[in-house]
């Protein structure tokens, strides 16, 4: 009896040494509700194939028309399943791996699959035989392409000879028009030999080309391509395979067309996006007739994304129904907060990690000890949200411009005898151009440089002066000309009234312009297992502060858990826009600013005592890194350098940080950003940085571990795992450096967390005795 208490013990000790003792909390950029559709009557009629909660995509059918094989995230990670057409088991696992695999291909034999996979660090292609009945292991798989740079989208000729694909390896990444940080890539197609060997590039584009498709008779390539960063409707192209001869094959009018599948030479089937109906639909296109057909998708009123089509008739597609905004994931994607079949479970060493995918666009922090998240939501979605009853008014002004304008062209013909009809003409014009001039400075001041409201309403006090020195000034010379009764004195009069309005209009902003924009963000809870919400305060910018900078950023709980800190100001903005850091004291409900408003202040974090802050700020001009200790601040950067992301470890001895120092330079636009530590010196100064990560693209958003031994962020290391386009056709994913990874302190030891083709970033990694 002792000996079996004994191995019972034993059993319990080694089933508790396994338990998840910590959890990772990230956002995450996915979309929600994708499954497998299947039509066996030529598309007649649908069916789902699969149902399950966690995302189904990317289908196809085995040439023999008996298994449909599908990458599935029901396990965390995109794995390949499968599944028998007929009947309705449940599908399997086909490929065993810890990596991302996705984006299949039949051989036209069957004998093989081609597939793209992360299981050597970034998306490359590989090739396994195909066993229907075996669950394979990937690392038996062929490397075919082995290239730093990302392959996609593999798929045979119909000889089974050569594989044409898409990679972004021949061009450099470049920043996006509008969000510089964002890191975008171009693709190109090409073909190789079965074996990997004889690869060919067929096309130089300035956009994306992707998804290639076989023609017939295998002479060319069949292929979307959005062509230029300018033009973001994609078209389908063919090129002969020596790379001649490229020419558009879809027909004037069609708004978009992707992932083409090719039936034959008078059938392509494409993905396009449905304007009116705001949804993707398969549209069939003969691009010789350059006639379209929507039959497949008129009856269907969900999202059909990449077809795939077999001889007998079958036919699948992925997709969902279109999801709705919900109380619990306000004013971000739509659906669920908690991204389908997480908490997915991985490991660092000997620790077991829970990873929770939030489906927001900054991490939502856990409620200590909860199964809840707080979020912000602010329902301003542009500067026209912003606007309030106060700005109506000036709306008088170039009303009042626009008649002084038509006055003076109506005096200048009656009055033409007497006054030179140009003078007038000088009114009308400068009547319109004043007004024009300071309706612009207005809209940049506080739309887009976003100073300060006080500093805006000192230059529109400065402008008021001119416009009353010049009203003084006009109305003496008007009384001088009326007393010399002078024919210019009617004109003059006219000078005075325009001045006198402007000046009216002027004070009016110059009192009230702190008015005109109005923005409050509410603070919500939410369980991410319930969905039950409830509202924790609604946050209301300092009156000095532009609403266009009040934009929430960084939320996360003090490390004793009484209060929630966030930062609200620009991410990436100039040093000395507005910015600062505020905490929340739940106990007591109250709001309190920790730092001042007179710089970019913002991503503050704590040691575990609460004693020691780190912070970013551009008070000296420069995006700096800040420490905050016993009531002394200290610059502990103080560089020409752009520095962000700042956080300490528990026991506030070391802090961690990004800077574009020794960055990558992308076209004189932005540099990229690398992780740096500093730690604490015997006689309490700080050593020089240590540069952590050296990956020439960008990494952002780091944080410790509980134990402070290891840093988790997110990097763009390891590229994109799908053509860009197809991704951000759901969800825009703006800055596509999205995998977790662990690094270790001591050894530099590298763990990726996250493997697949979503946007992942923003960290927090939680000890369960702090939940």
């Amino acid at each position: 009896m002792k000996h079996l208490q004994l191995i019972i013990l034993l059993l319990f000790c080694c089933w508790a040494n396994g338990q998840t003792n910590d959890q990772v909390f990230y956002s995450s950029f996915r979309p929600q509700g994708w499954n497998i559709h299947i039509s066996k009557d030529n598309g007649q009629s649908f069916n789902p194939f699969t149902k399950n909660s966690s995302l189904d995509y990317d289908a196809k059918i085995s040439p023999d028309g008996k298994w449909v094989v599908f990458t599935s995230e029901r396990l965390g990670k995109p794995h390949l399943f499968i599944k028998h057409i007929e009947g309705d088991t449940l599908p399997r696992l086909l490929v065993k791996s810890n990596s991302m695999q996705d984006q299949i291909d039949f051989s036209p034999d069957g004998n093989w699959i081609a597939f793209v996979s992360s299981h050597e660090g970034n998306a490359e292609i590989y090739k396994l035989p195909f066993k229907p009945f075996d669950t394979l292991s990937v690392d038996n798989a062929i490397n075919l392409t082995h290239n730093s740079a990302g392959d996609f989208r593999p798929r045979f000729s119909h000889d089974g000879q050569s594989i044409a694909f898409s990679s972004d390896r021949s061009h450099d990444i470049k920043p996006h028009k509008f969000l510089v940080f964002a890191m975008q890539r171009t693709g190109e197609i090409y073909t190789m030999s079965s074996n990997g060997e004889n690869v060919k590039r067929l096309t130089n584009s300035e956009g994306w080309d992707g998804s290639p498709n076989w023609s017939e008779d295998d002479s060319k390539i069949i292929f979307y391509s959005n062509k230029s960063e300018s033009n973001g409707k994609p078209d389908l192209y063919q090129i002969d395979v020596d790379g001649e001869n490229e020419n558009i094959i879809t027909p004037e009018g069609l708004n978009g067309a992707m992932s083409p599948l090719v039936i034959n030479n008078e059938r392509i089937l494409l993905t396009n996006r449905d304007i009116k109906k705001n949804r993707f639909r398969i549209l069939e296109i003969n691009p010789i007739t350059k006639t379209i057909d929507s039959s497949l998708s008129k009856s269907i009123t969900m999202d059909m994304m990449n077809v795939y089509y077999h001889k007998s008739g079958i036919i699948v597609y992925h997709g969902g129904k279109e999801l709705k905004e919900t109380e619990g994931n306000k004013g971000d994607f739509f659906g669920d907060v908690l991204v389908k079949n997480h908490p997915a479970s991985d490991r660092i060493e000997n620790k077991d990690i829970a990873l929770f995918g939030i489906r927001r666009s900054f991490a939502s922090p856990p409620v200590p000890n909860d199964t809840k998240i707080v979020y912000s939501y602010n329902p301003a979605r542009g500067f026209g949200d912003f606007v309030t009853p106060f700005l109506y008014p000036i709306i008088l002004l170039p009303v009042l411009a626009l008649i002084w304008f038509i006055v003076g062209i109506v005096r200048s013909i009656k009055k033409s005898r007497e006054i030179k009809f140009w003078k007038h003409l000088i009114f009308s014009v400068l009547s319109v151009l004043l007004i024009t001039i300071i309706l612009i400075l207005l809209y940049n001041w506080v739309g887009m440089f976003v100073l300060p409201m006080s500093t805006v309403k000192l230059y529109i006090g400065l402008i008021l002066l001119v416009v009353l020195i010049a009203l003084i000034l006009m109305y003496k010379i008007y009384k001088k000309q009326k007393s010399a009764n002078k024919p210019m004195a009617s004109l003059y009069k006219l000078y005075t009234m325009m001045f006198l309005g402007y000046a009216i209009g002027l004070l009016y902003i110059t009192l009230f312009v702190s008015s005109f924009l109005s923005s409050t963000t509410t603070f919500y809870m939410v369980d991410y297992n319930t969905n039950e919400v409830e509202k924790l305060f609604d946050f209301k910018a300092d009156k000095d502060f532009n609403p266009q900078s009040s934009r929430i950023i960084d939320t996360k709980f003090t490390p004793d858990g009484s209060a929630l800190q966030f930062s609200a100001g620009s991410f990436r903005g100039n040093p000395k826009a507005q910015g600062a850091v505020y905490t929340y004291h739940l106990k007591n409900e109250t709001l309190e600013k920790i730092t001042p408003l007179n710089a970019n202040y913002g991503f503050a974090d704590f040691s575990a005592d609460n004693n020691t802050m780190v912070y970013r700020s551009g008070a000296s001009g420069n995006m700096d890194i800040y420490i905050k200790e016993n009531g002394t601040i200290t610059n502990l950067t103080n560089s020409e350098a752009k520095e962000n992301f700042p956080v300490i470890s528990p026991d506030g001895n070391k802090i961690v940080y990004c800077s574009d120092s020794h960055g990558k330079n992308v076209k004189d636009i932005v540099k990229t950003m690398d992780i740096f530590l500093i730690e604490r010196q015997d006689d309490d100064s700080w050593s020089a940085p240590q540069q952590m990560t050296s990956y020439s693209g960008q990494e952002g958003h780091p944080h410790f571990s509980p134990d402070g031994k290891w840093i988790i962020y997110s990097t763009e290391e390891f590229g994109i795992n799908d053509e860009q386009p197809i991704v951000q056709s759901f969800i825009f994913a703006p800055q596509m450096y999205g995998e977790i990874v662990a690094i270790r302190i001591s050894d530099r030891k590298k763990v990726r967390l996250t493997h697949n083709k979503w946007e992942d970033g923003a960290p927090l990694w939680i000890s369960k005795q702090q939940l």
